[in-house]
Parts: C-alpha cells; sequence; structure tokens
C-alpha cells in the first residue's frame, strides 16, 4: 500500500518531517492512522528489513527503527546480546535492541527536539546513520544467529581493527 501523499493526522507536527524527507528520497511509505507513525522498508547491500518513523507524543523526539528481519531464537539470544553490545559499545549514535523474551532485533536512532521544526539535514542524518549502521552489521548478526559463530569472531571477520580498547578516559 502507498500513502506516499497521505497528509500528517494525528495531533503531530513533527511527523511531517519524516514525510518531507521520504518524499523528497521518492520513498513508499504509510502513515499509520490516527498515530505519528510511518512505516517503510528499506533494502540494503546486506539485507532488506522494515522500518519505522515515530515522533514523540509532545513532538519532542523523532525516532526511526529498522526492525531486522528475524528473531534470535531462543538458543542464540545469549551469543546475540553479547554481539549487540559489543557492537553498542563502539558506536557514536543509536543502538541495537533486542528483546530477550521474543529475540527481537532492532536498531534505534533518536533525534531530541526543541520544537516540532526539525533541520531537514538533521532529519536525513538521522534516518541514512541508522540504515547505514544496519546494513554494515547485518551480515554479522546473521552469522551469529544461523551460523553460529561467536559474537567475537563474528566481529573480527567484519572489522578487525575493532578494539575493546576505551575510546576516552573519564578522569
Amino acid at each position: 500500500m502507498n500513502d506516499r501523499h497521505q497528509n500528517s493526522t494525528g495531533g503531530s507536527e513533527a511527523i511531517n518531517r519524516f514525510i518531507e524527507f521520504f518524499d523528497k528520497q521518492g520513498w513508499s511509505y504509510h502513515k499509520v492512522e490516527d498515530k505519528p507513525v510511518i512505516r517503510t522498508g528499506f533494502t540494503g547491500d546486506n539485507g532488506q528489513w522494515q522500518c519505522v518513523a515515530i515522533a514523540g507524543p509532545k513532538d519532542e523526539h523523532l525516532m526511526f527503527l529498522s526492525l531486522l528481519p528475524c528473531q534470535a531464537s531462543r538458543s542464540r539470544r545469549k551469543a546475540t546480546a553479547e554481539l549487540l553490545t559489543r557492537i553498542n559499545y563502539g558506536l557514536n549514535q543509536g543502538c541495537f535492541e533486542m528483546d530477550l523474551d521474543d529475540g527481537e532485533i532492532r536498531f534505534r536512532t533518536t533525534l531530541s527536539l526543541a520544537s516540532p521544526e526539525a533541520p531537514s539535514e538533521l532529519v536525513e542524518h538521522l534516518v541514512f546513520s541508522n540504515l547505514s549502521i544496519v546494513d554494515h552489521f547485518f551480515a554479522t548478526i546473521m552469522q551469529v544467529l544461523y551460523a553460529g559463530t561467536s559474537p567475537k569472531a563474528a566481529l573480527k571477520k567484519k572489522d578487525p581493527q575493532i578494539s575493546s580498547e576505551p575510546r576516552f578516559q573519564l578522569n
């Protein structure tokens, strides 16, 4: 279903920033009726997944979620949690999350807003940084989920330069 030019309803002015961005990109999307939520999909170099764009209830933030098309089986959740923690430790923006009850995996980026009028460059950065990070780690996550690769080995294979050294010191 393509509701590309559907006007924003649901009381959120900030959700229009996503609508403007998706229209500018020529992306198909679906605005959820009476909610500040938009659903879309993305195909990267390494996989395909669904995305959700959300405005906070008082337009205080924008959130963009990438929902991976798989769930960690109960037997792989501990290894997946370790992998996501190792990945998150090295990220400057966003975070991978896993629902420990059902194994759903997603990546979340957010943008705090002082007003509903977010600059288009910030919305673009919010979305593209999310998509590029998910695409970068997609195959690594799949190796841990389905090939039984250890989190450390999967990361070493993807990014040999990844270190467990702290990025900065607090003193």
